[in-house]
């Protein structure tokens, strides 16, 4: 029973063993279950509803290079140091300030599990009666948490090597669907966007980027099961830019050839409603059990408890969530979700990033045992960057650098010059004595 109970946990509050290492092959089949998603193809369908073909592609490819950038740097802490988002945050936040860091990153990933699931129950039929909508998401809602209880050798892998392929082959005929109701790709290319002039393209780069920044943070979740750096190399650009990238292209010839408002009407449309509702269906449980797992395995970080537990709780709270967006209107309701959030996710990235590679030059000796109970630089660095990046966008109406994670970088390297001086001066001593020896 103890056997069973460690293997539901998942290494939840423990480094992962080298020999618990899992193929890249499946880790990249998995990330890409995120991104081979219906909130991807929203995403590229929204995309497609305000911008034209070329411009929507640069934006789409754009913010797809940003995310990868952040997930390969903040990914290679999981693989080299064989712990999970929440774990890596202890030597970043110290012991107890990983809590308040674990806690914002478990409601975010909520929220997205959430509006996840209602973007999947929105293409089913029958979504506009409340009744019906509540047992859909229940419904749903209780075979994802089965499935992401299992964890990543019982349920992730084996849900994505399924949900993967079927979702690609959905959307590719849904595209050939939808080019020849356009009348050919050239005259895609030429369409004049449904909402064309209501939205910035800073705007949009800005959501892409804070829609998948908390993707890229929770890279080490994942890249912990790793094998060497090349896995979150290779892993990074197949969830980002074949994955992301890919489906926010698919989703912007739909978008643009049917200008629908959303997507069960687009694909009723095109006659596939059903082909959309079976790998909707199906491909959804490998992004909503992966949120899940995520966000089970920050929650466990800040409150201290198994796995199992808070998996449970937060699919409890993702259901409310789906209900909720789909009253309300699952794509405007989904983009204002992920402009809210972007306040918060930038600034955790960039003092992530700027504690390994600059203040610490990858190296954390004292192990997880030695952190201290909080590194107050980092806890002030994020606080001040989230106040900033508040003033920037409410005040300054700023739509895009305050998604980025420069800020919070640069504050916190200014905070802790003299733990930089101190780490570098410590590295070029250890190197020197290695070649003398």
């Amino acid at each position: 029973m103890s056997t069973l109970r460690e293997s539901l946990d998942d290494y939840s509050l423990q480094r992962v063993p080298a020999s618990a290492a899992q193929s890249t092959v499946d880790i990249a089949l998995v990330r890409m279950g995120v991104t081979v998603s219906s909130s991807d193809l929203l995403f590229g369908y929204t995309i497609g509803l305000y911008f034209g073909f070329w411009n929507a592609l640069l934006i789409a490819l754009g913010y797809s290079a940003l995310v990868a950038g952040a997930s390969m740097l903040i990914g290679y802490i999981g693989v080299r140091e064989r712990t999970s988002f929440a774990l890596s945050s202890r030597f970043i936040f110290g012991r107890d300030g990983s809590r308040l860091v674990s806690l914002v990153m478990a409601v975010i990933i909520a929220g997205f599990y959430g509006y996840i699931l209602g973007i999947t129950v929105d293409v089913f039929p029958g979504h506009t009666n409340p009744a019906i909508l509540a047992l859909y998401s229940i419904v749903l809602g209780a075979i994802f948490l089965v499935i992401s209880a299992l964890g990543f050798r019982g349920g992730l892998r084996w849900a994505s090597r399924i949900g993967v392929p079927l979702m690609i082959i959905l959307v590719v005929v849904a595209d050939i669907a939808a080019v020849h109701h356009a009348g050919g790709f050239a005259a895609i290319t030429a369409i004049t966007p449904k909402l064309a002039g209501k939205m910035a393209l800073g705007t949009m780069i800005g959501l892409g980027v804070s829609k998948w920044l908390a993707g890229a943070i929770i890279s080490p979740d994942l890249m912990r099961f790793g094998k060497n750096g090349w896995t979150v190399v290779s892993t990074s650009i197949a969830e980002f830019i074949v994955g992301n990238f890919g489906f926010n292209l698919l989703g912007l010839i739909l978008g643009l050839s049917l200008g629908a408002s959303d997507l069960g009407k687009a694909f009723s449309l095109l006659s596939i409603g059903a082909l959309a509702t079976l790998a909707f269906l199906v491909q959804s449980v490998t992004v909503e059990i992966n949120e899940l797992y995520a966000a089970s395995l920050a929650v466990s970080n800040a409150f201290g408890v198994g796995r199992v537990v808070t998996n449970t709780v937060v699919g409890v709270i993702g259901i409310v969530i789906a209900y909720y967006g789909v009253t309300q209107g699952i794509i405007a309701s989904f983009l204002s979700w992920i402009g809210d959030i972007g306040y918060a996710l930038p600034a955790l990235a960039g003092v992530m990033i700027a504690d390994y590679f600059v203040v610490r030059r990858l190296r954390y000796p004292e192990g997880l045992e030695g952190v201290s109970p909080v590194n107050w630089r980092a806890v002030a660095a994020f606080l001040i960057t989230i106040a900033i990046n508040l003033w920037l966008g409410l005040q300054r109406h700023d739509v895009f650098w305050h998604s980025m994670p420069i800020i919070g970088f640069v504050l916190y390297i200014v905070l802790s010059i003299p733990q930089t001086a101190r780490s570098w001066a410590a590295a070029g001593s250890e190197s020197g004595n290695a070649k003398s020896a």
